[in-house]
């Protein structure tokens, strides 16, 4: 036999060792037994390749496995990262609803309307940015419904905060005194709460409601501390006029009511308001839930009221671009017509 002729299929015999030279073998030649001996030498390196490849196969597996179990892991990596993702979606969902105390003291409408009057007077571009009058209002909390069954139960909510009002107010009227303009930042302007016991007494009534619909689940991402306030200017309002270069409200252009009183507001009643649906005939928010808590002053406005306030306003707003129109056309050598007099 040729040793070149043995195969690994030769040396693949289980049991195959040196041992195998049998007594009959001793019995051959030398040139027999050494050819013998040399086959099973050839058997035995073939075996050890054999195995060497085996194994090297063999370690193979776990590698293959391995390369599995990262993909695993990969893909729990991006389901997890998936997850973080739809966590951060709904934690930014914009809040779309809130709970108020609307102004329906004329006094305060009024002085508010004046306010904004002094300041577009200085700079009119700021028009956009002014808190219509028939919405003014003191927020409680905001809040992400995101539907009907959610608006339900925020509804329901409020509705069941009443008696814990109640007892917090013993029957008596909450007053709030608003006096004096300050601001968060420049971009938002606000009148102030006068301090006092019942401002002490608006922040239990706020913790009150705020409870009641954290407990429904209602409040996702969307707990703040409450700082009592009255928006009447907003840049957020007016997104263009950044590009326009104003970027903060000159707190000189309102300096001369810093200290003004405005008026008191009774808590007449909470609302549950919606942000972005069509607001109601009087101009207000449209509201899904009313919680009544005291009644009207003799001296408090009615709907009438609050139309007049608007209606002067926009007259006001049409003399005051009538003036203006006047003073550039006669700064120009024109004859100083209003718009629509023009000779056609």
């Amino acid at each position: 036999m040729e040793l070149d002729n043995i195969t690994a299929g030769d040396a693949a015999y289980p049991g195959d060792s040196f041992d195998q030279v049998t007594h009959e073998e001793k019995d051959k030649g030398p040139s027999q037994v050494m050819v013998n001996l040399e086959q099973v030498v050839e058997q035995e390196k073939m075996k050890e390749l054999q195995g060497q490849k085996i194994g090297a196969s063999d370690k193979t597996v776990p590698k293959q496995e391995s390369g599995k179990k990262n993909r695993k892991r990969g893909r729990r990596v991006d389901a997890d990262q998936d997850g973080d993702k739809s966590k951060k979606k709904k934690q930014v969902q914009r809040p779309n609803y809130f709970v108020s105390i609307p102004i329906t003291n004329a006094q305060i409408s009024s002085v508010v309307a004046e306010v904004q009057e002094s300041v577009l007077e200085r700079e009119p571009r700021l028009s956009k940015a002014m808190i219509p009058i028939p919405t003014l209002h003191l927020t409680l909390l905001v809040a992400y419904l995101a539907d009907q069954e959610q608006v339900d139960l925020a509804a329901a909510a409020l509705a069941q905060v009443g008696p814990s009002l109640a007892r917090l107010l013993e029957g008596a009227e909450l007053v709030l005194p608003l006096s004096g303009i300050a601001h968060f930042r420049n971009e938002v302007v606000f009148v102030a709460l006068r301090e006092g016991a019942h401002a002490g007494v608006l922040r239990k009534l706020a913790d009150s409601v705020h409870a009641c619909f954290e407990e429904r689940g209602l409040l996702d991402g969307h707990a703040r501390g409450f700082e009592p306030h009255l928006t009447i200017m907003k840049l957020s309002r007016a997104p263009k006029l950044r590009s326009q270069g104003i970027k903060r409200v000159d707190s000189s252009l309102y300096s001369n009511y810093a200290s003004r009183f405005f008026g008191e507001q009774v808590v007449e009643r909470l609302d549950l308001c919606s942000m972005l649906k069509k607001k109601q005939r009087d101009g207000y928010y449209h509201t899904e839930a009313s919680l009544q808590l005291g009644g009207r002053r003799g001296s408090e406005p009615d709907e009438a009221e609050l139309k007049k306030v608007s209606k002067r306003l926009v007259e006001d707003a049409i003399y005051r671009a009538v003036q203006q129109y006047k003073q550039e056309t006669l700064q120009n050598g024109g004859a100083g017509q209003p718009p629509g007099d023009a000779a056609k």
